[in-house]
């Protein structure tokens, strides 16, 4: 009896979908949209830097050390030389430069005499990720430059992602963003929409227990969201070109729990919306603000504050997408993955458990 209330459930919700060709077409496109969007329209990689040089030393040197910087083209835009500092912090200023660099009169002096040469590096602060990625360039430019007596041989070599291609890492850290999101919003609305018409009495007031109707709900946001799955590992793979080294059947486990706990979410928060409008807005702003801030998609979450550090902990998506960069970078097995894939079940359970306490069958 109890399987047989919770098919038709699940029965219930797949031919609405299919009889309403706007929400099928919405619940794919969303998905579809944000990975295009965010897969190509989030740059976190800092190239073709613009800067400017005032050389007050018009030696050899510093001419060699310019065209060395600027022979890096991928990294570096050479844009002359400019006349004083003045006029350097005036391009600084209009944006035509992001950085300039002053070599000061004593610096051909200080080389000959075996001194550290100083050079002065000025660098537009107003982006502040932007300006620590220069400042590591420069030092590793520095450093390049310094060893090349021979003194030092500083070889380097770049594990799991070796091409340091941050269109991968963006493409990847985008599914978590999107199986979070969309299922969540979905299935906030499969229980929102049947308080705005009404329907939902008709729940309350047959003998179907709240865990029955919740668990179809769940298994509906389930089964809905498993193509939406499948379309973006699609895209990720063929469209953004990133590797894939780990197993696709512990990816797809694992991705269904992590949708269990996207829908668990949705189901949870609909108890206490009575709009689709309301669910739509405050489902969006409270799973896409933590999983992008909190998670380790945009800044490590080693390099947060202990706050935020914390809070992350308590977000799905961070062992979820550490998840996700242990199966494509890494192909790490199912035996390292299991320490991110045990407190999803356990967001799972307390998500459920919870969505479970707050929904109350009433009588109209």
């Amino acid at each position: 009896m109890r399987q047989r209330r919770i098919k038709a459930v699940v029965k219930k919700e797949v031919k609405e979908l299919i009889r309403d060709p706007i929400s099928l077409i919405t619940l794919f496109l969303v998905p579809v949209s944000m990975m295009v969007v965010f897969g190509y329209g989030l740059k976190l990689d800092v190239k073709g830097i613009p800067f400017t040089v005032v050389d007050y030393s018009n030696s050899k040197q510093a001419r060699e050390l310019v065209s060395s910087l600027a022979g890096n083209k991928e990294y570096f835009k050479f844009k002359g030389y400019a006349e004083s500092e003045e006029e350097a912090l005036k391009e600084l200023k209009g944006g035509k430069v992001s950085f300039f660099l002053v070599f000061p009169e004593s610096f051909e002096k200080s080389l000959k005499e075996g001194k550290r040469a100083q050079v002065g590096a000025f660098i537009d602060g107003t982006f502040p990720y932007r300006a620590e990625v220069i400042k590591s360039y420069l030092k590793g430019f520095s450093l390049s430059k310094s060893t090349a007596k021979g003194k030092v041989d500083v070889r380097l070599r770049y594990w799991f992602n070796e091409s340091l291609n941050q269109d991968f890492i963006v493409a990847v850290g985008t599914i978590g963003i999107v199986l979070l999101i969309s299922p969540a919003v979905f299935s906030a609305l499969l229980i929102v929409k049947e308080k705005e018409s009404g329907t939902i009495y008709n729940a309350y007031s047959s003998p179907i227990t709240p865990l029955e109707f919740l668990t179809g709900k769940l298994l509906s946001g389930i089964l809905l969201s498993i193509p939406i799955y499948f379309l973006v590992y699609l895209m990720v793979v063929f469209l953004f070109k990133a590797p894939m080294k780990g197993s696709f059947f512990v990816l797809t486990v694992g991705s269904l729990i992590y949708l269990a706990v996207s829908v668990s979410f949705g189901l949870l928060l609909s108890n206490f919306f009575s709009s689709q409008a309301a669910a739509f807005i405050g489902t969006t702003v409270l799973t896409i603000v933590p999983s992008i801030l909190y998670s380790g998609y945009m800044t490590p979450v080693s390099s947060m504050e202990r706050s935020a550090l914390i809070t992350a902990h308590l977000v799905p998506t961070f062992y979820y997408l550490k998840f996700l960069k242990g199966l494509f970078f890494k192909g790490a097995p199912l035996g390292f993955l299991l320490r991110e894939l045990i407190p999803l079940v356990g967001f799972f359970v307390a998500l459920f458990g919870l969505s479970l306490l707050t929904f109350k069958k009433r009588e109209k």
